[in-house]
């Protein structure tokens, strides 16, 4: 994963866990946004990491 990515990452959890404690509510709509958007950037970043690795040897 490349700085950027990890950059995002860490700043869209830090603004999850903000908004959780703001609205003490983990089913505002602020919060599930944030999570939502948080759980794709993950998968992407996960699925580029799978790509570069390549197929695996069995």
């Amino acid at each position: 994963m490349d700085n950027h990515t990890n950059y995002r990452l860490e700043r869209l959890r830090g603004q999850l866990v903000a908004a959780a404690m703001r609205r003490q509510n983990f089913l505002h709509r602020e919060v599930i946004l944030l999570s939502q958007t948080l759980d794709q950037l993950i998968l992407k970043a996960q699925c580029e990491k799978s790509k570069s690795l390549g197929p695996k040897a069995t």
